[in-house]
């Protein structure tokens, strides 16, 4: 695997917005129509996770656009120090896992929602802890003055969208849990490592953004 530091920064074309837009699904259409990807539990009857979480897919949109993400305190109890996009469980005054999404975006970073835009979904994913993931992706006007809820996030930080599309900068590794196979994604950055539901995340997003270029 080539390294993101050692690799020439790869080129994003100028038409980035509106590919990205022809990518995603649109929010109008609700998420009937998603894939769901992830891990799936070994057995015939196929088991929907007990949990609905939202996450944020945040695109800082400027002339060389940037992906924001987290990393996790480090005293948290479940993946602690792990990068991740902010979000997290819908509560019941959640109209929508538009509304899950930005809320928790303004809960653990100060994401303004005056500043979000959400443009549409990426396919569902299912964890092995037990939840079904909707990813929101939207563009983020800049600039941004971060506040982090340091109970959740211990930074946040971004990554070129260029480098975070560039499919030959990730590894994938087979991992089989309770007879089920399935592939483990990771990108190296500047000290980060991106990997689990978020790396995988960002594989939906290059696979479709793939799709909208072969079409």
């Amino acid at each position: 695997m080539k390294s993101p530091q050692a690799a020439s920064k790869p080129q994003l074309n100028k038409n980035w917005r509106e590919a990205l837009i022809k990518a995603v699904s649109p929010l109008e259409s609700g998420v009937r129509g998603l894939q769901v990807g992830g891990f799936r539990a070994n057995g015939e009857v196929v088991i929907r996770p007990r949990r609905t979480a939202a996450v944020l897919v945040p695109v800082l949109d400027k002339d060389e656009p940037e992906i924001i993400l987290t990393r996790r305190a480090d005293h948290l109890p479940l993946h602690p120090g792990q990068v991740s996009f902010p979000g997290g469980g819908a509560e019941q005054q959640d109209g929508s896992a538009v509304q899950t999404a930005l809320r928790e975006a303004h809960e653990e970073i100060g994401l303004p929602s005056e500043l979000t835009k959400p443009i549409g979904f990426l396919d569902r994913m299912d964890t092995i802890s037990d939840y079904r993931i909707l990813p929101v992706v939207a563009l983020v006007k800049p600039p941004v003055k971060w506040v982090l809820d340091t109970r959740e996030v211990a930074e946040v930080f971004s990554v070129p969208l260029s480098v975070a599309l560039e499919k030959d900068l990730y590894e994938g590794r087979q991992l089989d849990r309770d007879g089920v196979e399935y592939t483990i994604w990771s990108l190296d950055w500047n000290g980060y490592r991106i990997w689990g539901v978020t790396a995988a995340i960002l594989m939906n997003l290059i696979m479709r953004l793939q799709s909208v270029h072969e079409h």
